[in-house]
């Protein structure tokens, strides 16, 4: 097995390669993430219990509805960034016609299956450094996109979630050798 920076392993089989990609994050942010939705949680119930068990609030009852609808949403983000941060792996799989990606938390997740023979091209995301969207997608508390692009029936299909640039570049790099040599097997 050979390594790609610290979250990518790949290794080339007998009739298919595979690619393992971690979401693994450094343990402060971890915990960071884990105080943050503890905290998170604690708000929100205590919004709960003065809106359902006290006459506190009786007058803005609408304001705290509403800020349990946002509350939910966001509590239910957290806790999927901290799944798929703790268990997520993206898996890869090039084999004689079909190149494959599936991003799951625990093993569970759907593939994408691609024909190796539309694949049109293979490049890293575009994104300027400083841009706000390159900023957020890499920000920690996100799950982030894909860094890098496949392009396949003229639609771009991203994988490699807040890959830095020089792995990805490495990455792209391998992927397009073993489709070049998937490719001329048939």
């Amino acid at each position: 097995m050979k390594w790609i920076g610290d979250r990518v392993s790949y290794k080339n089989h007998e009739n298919f390669f595979t690619m393992i990609i971690t979401a693994k994050t450094e343990g402060w942010k971890m915990w960071a993430m884990i105080i943050w939705s503890i905290a998170w949680l604690f708000s929100g119930l205590v919004v709960m219990y003065s809106l359902f068990f006290t006459n506190e609030i009786n007058d803005s009852k609408l304001y705290f509805v509403t800020f349990l609808v946002f509350w939910v949403y966001f509590l239910y983000k957290i806790f999927r960034v901290i799944l798929w941060r703790k268990y997520g792996t993206e898996f890869i799989k090039i084999d004689q016609d079909r190149f494959s990606i599936k991003k799951s938390i625990w093993g569970f997740g759907k593939a994408r299956e691609f024909l190796l023979n539309n694949i049109k091209n293979l490049e890293m995301d575009s994104l300027k450094e400083n841009s706000y969207a390159k900023v957020f997608n890499d920000s920690f508390w996100v799950v982030g996109q894909g860094t890098i692009i496949i392009n396949v029936l003229e639609k771009n299909n991203n994988f490699g979630t807040q890959i830095p640039l020089k792995d990805g570049e490495e990455m792209v790099k391998v992927l397009r050798k073993q489709i070049k040599k998937f490719q001329s097997m048939t």
